[in-house]
């Protein structure tokens, strides 16, 4: 032996190094538990099992898509295409508009627009409104109003597509968005009238709202068309079946490449969607991607009900009210990674995502404490009778209200004796002798409890409520005014 080779064993015997499991590991590499091929058969169904993991991974990346493709897709079925078409409600949005958690207490314009058909869009903007203008993924590409650089006065904002590089002019608020796809959102709130909510200066308002291409000649603009829908049945719901891929697949068809990044364009390719590309999956496919549909549904409503492990949705640390964007920010940001989770749970249930509706701005945005379980954890039920106390002081500069959804998707319901789901500010409500307020819900009127102040349930339906608190003030940001949970009453 050499005297190298002596000086090697005596070292890796000191240091503790066992030489013939070092010589095992190194010698050839381990065999897998699949030293042959799969069968034909097996590899076909994990190909099949992979296809239906990559599309219910698709359902959660395209959900805020398909929300925004659903609200414009409903207002033109019913009242056509164009950026001069304005959905509007003068007696407030009902259960007769299908669209997830729309806000019965307040007064809604909403229309839509091609930036590739228009070119830039010129959106004037009245005062006093509270909106914003979003791309189909609805990134808010501007707030406008008090939270907005127009601070509430309104004034002209300048859209351009994605791929614009012309003359820009100045004096405008000029924002550009990704997709050519544009979803302008604005409310107006209703004021205080004599037996309730009055919206005569909300709709004078909404009516001065106009949109137009920058280059159009005045004499070729068309006039403003504003559609009441308070009264039909408008269906703004996302697709459940087969026909959401195909939505989807037009809408990237139409929008530029990068409307969605790379590997969101890698996951839908490995279904078969991809721009400019037939999409036509076969029967065992087309099958999957129905069900995926329908699963994904259900996983995104487990989500919602089970919770997030590090408690982020929970606003208070003694009460059940939870946070739709769990601490992140409107984008769904948290601080290292996209919350797609979160995200596609907001958007099954919810509509716009702003900024104005995120951050702690005084006075200025809007809070949306949203409640499922009573004070004991158990889900709301439509068949027991609960009361909601709010204490003296609502912290909410412009109005208050409780409205209650349906679970699955944020709808409205329409099965009760109440017109709308929903008790504000602005009702008149019966007080209680320190100015806080009880707010009522069953399928009957409780015991005691004043008409007024009853929101009706459907028996055997399970729901939420939102707490909604606009111009939030301090007291809500500091806790020190906080929304008791709901009793269950005998």
């Amino acid at each position: 032996m050499s005297k190298l080779v002596s000086v090697f064993l005596a070292l890796t015997a000191i240091v503790g190094i066992n030489t013939a499991s070092f010589s095992q590991e190194t010698s050839s590499p381990p065999v897998r538990d699949n030293p042959t091929w799969p069968s034909d058969a097996e590899a076909q169904e994990l190909l099949d099992e992979l296809f239906y993991q990559r599309a219910i991974h698709s359902y959660y990346l395209t959900l805020n898509v398909q929300n925004t493709i659903a609200l414009r897709d409903g207002s033109e079925e019913a009242f056509g295409k164009g950026y001069q078409k304005v959905t509007t409600w003068l007696d407030r949005m009902g259960p007769k508009t299908w669209a997830p958690t729309p806000n019965a207490d307040i007064m809604y314009n909403m229309w839509y627009a091609d930036l590739k058909e228009t070119g830039p869009l010129v959106v004037a903007a009245p005062s006093s409104t509270i909106a914003m203008i979003t791309d189909f993924h609805q990134r808010t590409l501007t707030d406008i109003g008090r939270a907005g650089p127009d601070r509430g006065d309104g004034g002209l904002y300048l859209v351009l597509p994605p791929d614009y590089d012309g003359f820009v002019p100045e004096n405008y608020w000029t924002v550009k968005s990704p997709t050519y796809n544009v979803f302008l959102f604005f409310r107006f709130v209703l004021a205080q009238g004599p037996d309730g909510p009055d919206a005569t200066k909300a709709i004078e308002l909404a009516q001065r709202a106009r949109t137009y291409p920058l280059w159009e000649l005045e004499k070729d603009i068309p006039p403003m068309e504003f559609h009441d829908a308070s009264d039909i049945h408008l269906n703004h719901m996302y697709p459940t079946d087969f026909l959401y891929w195909k939505k989807l697949k037009k809408f990237i068809d139409h929008e530029p490449l990068e409307a969605f990044n790379a590997q969101t364009r890698g996951v839908l390719a490995s279904i078969g969607i991809e721009k400019g590309k037939p999409f036509n999956p076969n029967d065992t496919q087309r099958e999957l991607l129905e069900k995926a549909v329908k699963t994904a549904a259900k996983m995104i409503l487990a989500q919602r009900k089970t919770g997030r492990a590090d408690e982020r949705y929970k606003y208070y640390d003694d009460r059940q009210y939870i946070n739709v964007w769990a601490g992140a920010t409107a984008e769904h940001m948290q601080q290292n990674y996209l919350d797609i989770d979160m995200r596609a749970a907001f958007f099954q249930l919810a509509y716009s995502s702003a900024p104005a509706m995120v951050k702690r701005s005084i006075r200025t945005g809007s809070k949306y404490p949203v409640a499922f379980r009573d004070e004991n954890g158990e889900t709301l039920s439509g068949s027991n009778s609960y009361k909601m106390h709010l204490p003296a002081g609502i912290p909410a500069a412009l109005y208050w209200a409780v409205t209650i959804y349906n679970i699955a998707d944020g709808t409205m319901p329409a099965e009760t004796s109440q017109r709308l789901p929903t008790r504000n500010s602005l009702d008149k409500l019966v007080e209680n002798e320190d100015g806080s307020v009880d707010i009522y819900f069953g399928p009957e009127l409780p015991d005691g409890a004043p008409e007024k102040n009853w929101i009706d349930t459907v028996p055997d339906r399970d729901y939420f409520l939102i707490l909604r608190l606009y111009g939030s003030d301090i007291e809500f940001f500091d806790q020190t005014w906080r929304p008791d949970d709901l009793v269950k009453l005998n």
